[in-house]
Order: structure tokens, then C-alpha cells, then sequence
């Protein structure tokens, strides 16, 4: 199966290399936002300085995201494509937003609530932008990358429910409530790593690179979150907070450059 070139408009130039100061500076600001982290949160569980920056982050990426789709609406379909993903980030900022409010206002335990609503739609909306992107590349998808791409979800589900049983002796409300979000986290963790393949050939191999890895980092850190969660280990001083965060940092810089050689 060949997948076509979309159409592009406006003509991207090319990519440039990646500057790796950026990534060495992102590196550190993770590492400083674990160690912050810890000492903030191992103090009060009450909203704070952590807390505006992990909704700052989000936010930027959001208003980036729709920016970059604003630049390329002429094209129609990676317009499309990067709205789907402003949309998705909007959707896991309100999550967010909302988790906030029942922890911290109404001092509700935040799960399950309406918050995972917007915590599921994210990833259709993110799945839409994968799948768009890549339908804008002339990628043959061979045998062997539908079945790793099948094999990945299978193999996360698939130990993820030997995991959770095991554990709690049995299914549940919790096993299948959680079971949702593992399932369509990891049918997009596929498509995040086929993205990165098809993405360095393109012209913009780069910014639409490092957005695939940053994309991968946060639905890593999705997954890690639920695996977490079967021996109730997550806490919000656990490094899987910093995977999210440098996910994200990876993304408004992919779109920063993108919006740059455009």
C-alpha cells in the first residue's frame, strides 16, 4: 500500500538540521522540573508553581498548534491536521483544568469523573492530525509495519490486562474503565512511530520529526501512567510527570521551527 503525496500549500522549505542545544536545554529544564517537582510536592499537595507551568505548557502548545494551522489553511489538509491537534491539546487542557478544580476547589476525588471525557478526546483528535500528516507523504506501508504497528497495542493490552488482573485478582469497573484509555493510547503510540519514519523523507523532516517524538513522549507517558497505576505507585512526584513535560517541550519546539520555515 503507497500512501500519495496531499496536496501542500504553501510549499514548505527545507527543515534544517536539528539544533541539539535546544534539546540539551529541554533535557535540563525536564531534569529541573523533576527536582522542583519533588521538593514543591513533597511539601503540599495544594495548587501551586508546578501546576501553572505544567497548564502554561499545554497552553502554548494549544495557541502554537492553531497558529502553525492557520499558516498552512490554504492547503486545507495540514491545516486541518494541525487544528485537530490544537483541538486535542485544548481538549487535554480542560481535562487538566478540571482535575484541578475537583482536586484543589471542590476537593472531589478527580477520578473517574467528567475530566476523563476530555482526557479520552484527546487522542481521536490526535489520531485525525497522525493519520492526515501522513497521508501527506509517499510512504509504502510493507507487511512488516502493519504488523509491528499491530503488534505494539496488542503487546501493551495484552500485559497490561495480565498485569492489572493478577493484581487485583480479577477484572473490575477500574480494569475496564482504565482499559479504554490503554487501548487507544497504544493504537497511537503505532501510528506516533510510524509518523516519525515517514516524516524523514519529507522537506520539513525535522520539525515534523521531532513533533512525532515529542507526541510519542506524552502518550509514553499516558501508558506508563496506567501501568502505574495497577500497584497504585504513581504519584505526583513520580518521573513519568517530567515525561510528560518534555513531550510537550518537544512539541512547541517542533512547532516553533515549523512555524519558522514555513
Amino acid at each position: 500500500m503507497v500512501m500519495g503525496l496531499s496536496e501542500l500549500n504553501p510549499i514548505p522549505k527545507l527543515g534544517g538540521g536539528i539544533d541539539y542545544k535546544i534539546l540539551v536545554i529541554i533535557f535540563c529544564l525536564t531534569l529541573t522540573y523533576h527536582v522542583v517537582n519533588n521538593a514543591i510536592k513533597g511539601m503540599t499537595e495544594e495548587f501551586n508553581a508546578i501546576d501553572i507551568v505544567e497548564l502554561s505548557l499545554q497552553s502554548v502548545v494549544l495557541i502554537s498548534a492553531f497558529i502553525i494551522s492557520k499558516l498552512y489553511w490554504p492547503g486545507k489538509i495540514f491545516g486541518r491536521a494541525y487544528f485537530a491537534l490544537g483541538i486535542a491539546f485544548g481538549m487535554w487542557l480542560t481535562a487538566e483544568i478540571m482535575w484541578q478544580i475537583y482536586e484543589n476547589v471542590l476537593f472531589i476525588e478527580p477520578y473517574p469523573s467528567f475530566a476523563d471525557i476530555f482526557y479520552f478526546s484527546f487522542y481521536p483528535f490526535t489520531l485525525y492530525h497522525m493519520i492526515t500528516n501522513i497521508r501527506g507523504f509517499e510512504i509504502k506501508i510493507t507487511r512488516k509495519t502493519k504488523i509491528w504497528m499491530v503488534v505494539i497495542p496488542v503487546f501493551i493490552v495484552s500485559a497490561y490486562s495480565y498485569l492489572a488482573i493478577t493484581e487485583w485478582g480479577g477484572t473490575s469497573f477500574d480494569y475496564y474503565y482504565s482499559l479504554i484509555f490503554v487501548t487507544i493510547a497504544s493504537a497511537s503510540i503505532s501510528f506516533a512511530i510510524l509518523g516519525a519514519q515517514a516524516f524523514r523523507h519529507s522537506a520539513l523532516a525535522v520539525v515534523w520529526s521531532l513533533l512525532a517524538v515529542g507526541v510519542f513522549l506524552h502518550i509514553f507517558a499516558d501508558i506508563w501512567y496506567y501501568y502505574l497505576e495497577i500497584f497504585s505507585q504513581y504519584t505526583d512526584t513520580h518521573i513519568v510527570n517530567a515525561i510528560w513535560q518534555a513531550g510537550w517541550m518537544i512539541i512547541i519546539y517542533s512547532l516553533y521551527r515549523h512555524q519558522k520555515v514555513l
